[in-house]
């Protein structure tokens, strides 16, 4: 307790009413004409709101005494819990209107929960508002309440809240110090900044961020029509498709952030225009933190499933097919893998939880036993803290774990996904490549050479060009001389201007025709060549089962040998 009423006399007030003409820092000169702002703290970042000081108790006797210490020890605190919380008034006498004496609900206050190292604690408790500019008005505050014992056996928390803007960068934080004091006595410090913009479209690249969420609201909508209409067609067979959930999935999750970002945004505006309509005097952002929290959150989880789905788009290819087809065959094998993994690994973590729990900290609940024999596979493990513990079971927990799980399961696993890749990697060698990326965008940029450069066009010409400008004019479009020659031949003429307009017409329709009959003779040869490359590869894969087939056949005629003999 004296510790927590020495932070608050000297760091705390030092932080909070800072004066930089009294402070160490020297790098700093002032003019009579500078003047620092008050509620400013490090020159940049404006105090929003009181300070307050927020305390939790218990109830005397929420715990009880075993009888053979009942007569010595009269009063028993537990750990906190809701229900053995103490929300009963302890003014002294002649302050029965003070609030730091009198519970106020989570309600009230418009707090929320809050996640300590030892429990979660309700958003009420015991209240004192600070002064937000005044730091000797603080400090008799805080002797008035240590005077009173405001804190005694029975307080489980104490937390120092409150919020700061810093203009330059459009931030907000949010800052909550708690100290937590346990059943076993002492105080357990913990520190929570959350940092947010609050007020998001101000500059030029937030309206930018704003068009990119419209993009992606009206990509959702979208897409919810889609999938509509994908589940008329297919009904409920649509559920019996993997990336089909996924899609839903992700649809759900992308309403779910529209939802939570609209709401984040307008409890942000209602906080901040009730922050300013009451001159700054009280900023209770719980709401807004949380709001922001769970949209980062569902963020987060819809753009890992995004992801995922990019091996939906990639599995046309064998080669990235491999890892699915590895995982989807060796399921079976991972599965009864897993179960003999972790018979051995909860044994060990039971364990370890038994023998070195009341003696390591990574090791005090059976919870951290499971994540500490985890970080030990990966290197992360204090050896000579278990030899401590126990000189004679710490050095053989040790030692059977790291042999046991380390060197034979793991390797075991490694085994299994091994083999499973080397039979998928033969099997998709012996297959037909029917598709592949490199291939793709080989074709589409020899398709685009062609579209610009090597397609044969009928020239658009003038009525007076004669024959050898027009001819150039054909061997630029792709046309060689035959063709020309023969064209010309065939009608008879030397120049476009002796032609009439149905032999003009007849003539660019003959080419017109020409060309596509190539284009057409150009793809069935790109198909014969698939096919053929389909030949070969069965053909490839019949010899392989014909050498199989021999070979098996060869040990038949082996066996029957030796029964013969």
């Amino acid at each position: 307790m004296d510790d927590v009423w020495e932070f608050m006399n000297n760091q705390m007030l030092a932080g909070l009413y800072w004066d930089p003409l009294t402070s160490n820092d020297t790098s700093f000169s002032f003019t009579r004409n500078e003047s620092v702002e008050e509620g400013m703290i490090f020159y940049e970042n404006r105090l929003l709101g009181q300070p307050r000081l927020r305390m939790l108790k218990v109830k005397n006797n929420s715990c009880t005494v075993v009888d053979s210490f009942a007569r010595e020890i009269k009063a028993c605190y537990a750990n906190y819990e809701k229900n053995n919380e103490d929300r009963a008034s302890f003014h002294p006498e002649g302050y029965e209107d003070l609030s730091a004496f009198t519970y106020t609900t989570a309600s009230e206050l418009e707090n929320s929960d809050l996640w300590g190292n030892i429990a979660n604690y309700g958003g009420g408790g015991f209240v004192q508002y600070l002064s937000q500019t005044n730091k000797n008005e603080t400090r008799d505050s805080i002797e008035f309440l240590k005077s009173n014992r405001w804190i005694d056996r029975g307080t489980r928390l104490i937390v120092v809240d409150f919020a700061v803007y810093n203009g330059n960068l459009n931030l907000f934080c949010i800052i909550k110090l708690m100290f937590e004091l346990p059943a076993t006595g002492g105080v357990i410090p913990k520190a929570s900044f959350s940092t947010m913009r609050f007020i998001r479209y101000v500059s030029t690249f937030d309206y930018v961020v704003l068009v990119c969420e419209g993009i992606f609201c009206a990509f959702t909508l979208f897409f919810i029509v889609e999938e509509l209409i994908d589940f008329c067609k297919t009904r409920l067979s649509y559920f019996k498709e993997f990336w089909n959930i996924v899609d839903l999935v992700v649809i759900g999750l992308s309403l779910t952030c529209i939802g939570l970002s609209i709401r984040r945004t307008l409890l942000a505006r209602t906080r901040i225009n009730k922050l300013l309509d009451g001159g700054l005097l009280s900023s209770p952002m719980d709401d807004v933190v949380n709001a922001e929290d769970n949209y980062n959150n569902i963020a987060a989880i819809l753009l890992f499933f995004a992801w995922v789905k990019v091996f939906k788009y990639i599995s046309f290819n064998k080669t990235m097919n491999q890892l699915s087809a590895t995982l989807s065959r060796s399921a079976k094998d991972i599965g009864g893998f897993a179960v003999m993994f972790f018979v051995f690994f909860f044994a060990y973590a039971q364990f370890g939880y038994l023998v070195f729990g009341t003696q390591i900290k990574d090791y005090s609940t059976f919870y951290d036993a499971v994540f500490a024999l985890l970080r030990t596979i990966l290197g992360d493990f204090d050896f000579h803290a278990l030899e401590r513990a126990n000189r004679v079971l710490g050095p053989i927990f040790f030692i059977t774990y790291v042999f046991f799980v380390f060197f034979v399961l793991l390797n075991m696993f490694l085994a299994i996904i091994n083999d499973t890749y080397v039979e998928v990697k033969a099997e998709l060698a012996r297959q037909p490549d029917d598709f592949q990326v490199a291939s793709f965008f080989t074709r589409s940029w020899y398709r685009f050479l062609r579209a610009i450069r090597l397609t044969k066009e009928v020239p658009k010409l003038e009525s007076d060009i004669d024959f050898e400008a027009w001819k150039t004019a054909l061997r630029r479009s792709g046309y060689n001389d035959v063709e020309i020659n023969e064209k010309f031949v065939k009608y008879e003429v030397l120049s476009w201007k002796e032609m009439d307009v149905e032999r003009r017409e007849e003539l660019e329709e003959e080419l017109e025709n020409e060309q596509r009959d190539r284009e057409k003779r150009a793809e069935q040869h790109r198909e014969i060549n698939v096919i053929s490359r389909r030949v070969e590869g069965i053909e490839t894969a019949i010899q392989s089962i014909a050498t199989r087939i021999e070979t098996v056949a060869k040990r038949l005629r082996t066996v029957e040998l030796e029964k013969v003999r």
